[in-house]
């Protein structure tokens, strides 16, 4: 298992692990409406927003940031107070480095695990904390994203040995198929699936109850954006 730095708020309760890829790589479909700058920034944000929800929502023990060696990435995890675990060094050859290293930061975790998108600028700490008074009931269970073919969040809370990481394209499916349970999001919790993985995600961020640091961010000029694109989200895929 990959080494975690930095410390965190406790070991009772859920394990949340945030995936945050190396800015120079996330969020890439963005680019159309934004500068690398402004996506970079947005990028930070809303990781920083759900790191604070994640931290503050009662019933979480702990939360590890997964993340390439970037240092910005590094940095925000440190001053959050959350841990860090650097991603595993896989071959280029590789098909699926994101759910080896969400599968290397869950390894030998005890107790109950989740994984939390990092582009959910509206989640609050209460809404985690109800879909958690959910997750506990089911041995697997996840979150599909607002447009029903991702996944936003996925939660284990039998076996570590079941803890199977789907994420990517058609994922809420394939975690089905896998056994997972999804939660059901009343209106009031849509913010656990509105994640922003294209531009035309971006035309509603700025008329919604984002976090502070979403907004800050939104308040820059290098997050200017075209409100036209059209696209397909595959959450926590490049």
């Amino acid at each position: 298992m990959s080494t975690a730095e930095g410390s965190a708020t406790g070991t009772d309760g859920w394990t949340i692990v945030v995936p945050v890829k190396a800015l120079d790589r996330a969020k890439s479909r963005l680019d159309p409406a934004l500068p690398s700058a402004g996506r970079k920034a947005l990028v930070l944000a809303m990781a920083t927003d759900v790191l604070r929800s994640c931290l503050a929502a009662p019933g979480v023990g702990r939360v590890r940031v997964v993340s390439a060696a970037d240092p910005l990435v590094r940095d925000l995890a440190a001053r959050v107070g959350a841990e860090f675990v650097p991603e595993p060094s896989l071959p280029r050859s590789h098909v699926d480095p994101l759910n080896a290293a969400l599968t290397a930061a869950l390894a030998g975790v005890p107790g109950p695990v989740g994984v939390v998108a990092a582009d959910l600028p509206e989640l609050r700490p209460h809404h985690l904390a109800r879909i958690l008074a959910s997750a506990e009931r089911h041995p697997h269970s996840t979150v599909a994203d607002h447009r029903g073919a991702g996944t936003t969040m996925a939660f284990w809370t039998g076996a570590p040995d079941s803890r199977v990481c789907r994420f990517g394209p058609d994922s809420a499916a394939r975690f089905r198929a896998g056994g997972a349970v999804t939660v059901g999001v009343a209106a009031d919790l849509a913010a656990a699936s509105r994640d922003v993985d294209i531009p035309a995600d971006l035309a509603t961020l700025s008329a919604r109850d984002v976090g502070a640091a979403t907004a800050g961010a939104l308040r820059d000029p290098s997050t200017r954006h075209a409100t036209h694109a059209d696209g397909v989200s595959a959450t926590m895929v490049p």
